[in-house]
């Protein structure tokens, strides 16, 4: 039975029930509390290791690449000097044969000129006149 609370008997029928102890509310979880829950201190310093040997990574292979573009211009660099260069040869040889043979030509048409003119100058009846006249002065000769 429990009495009543305006001075009379106790009240039959209606009971209370015993109050209810809550556990007292839990503290505020803060983010350091949720970090060392999760171990995530030790993942943020994996990640970290991880990331510098991904950007050592990254620059080894950015110094890689660029000395396979710098060997693979100063390549093509070479082979163009060196195919100017056979370029440059084989045009002056032929500068050179082309000089040798108009020489050549010249020197053939001078001595065609120089045949050319003896031909002209040869006179067909002056040449059997005197054939004739050195034939008369030999012994023999009519």
């Amino acid at each position: 039975a429990v009495p009543d609370p305006e001075g009379g008997g106790p009240r039959r029928g209606l009971q209370m029930p015993p109050p209810l102890l809550l556990p007292p509310p839990p503290k505020p979880i803060t983010r350091a509390d949720v970090e060392r829950e999760s171990e995530i201190r030790d993942l943020r310093t994996v990640a970290s290791a991880a990331d510098e040997s991904v950007e050592d990574a990254a620059g080894r292979l950015l110094n890689v690449m660029s000395k396979a573009d710098t060997t693979r211009r100063s390549a093509r660099l070479a082979a163009e000097t060196c195919l100017l260069s056979m370029c440059n040869a084989a045009r002056g040889a032929l500068v050179s044969l082309v000089a040798l043979e108009r020489a050549n030509l010249e020197e053939r048409a001078r001595r065609l000129a120089d045949l050319e003119a003896a031909v002209y100058a040869v006179d067909v009846r002056k040449d059997v006149d005197d054939y004739v006249r050195i034939d008369r002065g030999l012994p023999g000769g009519k």
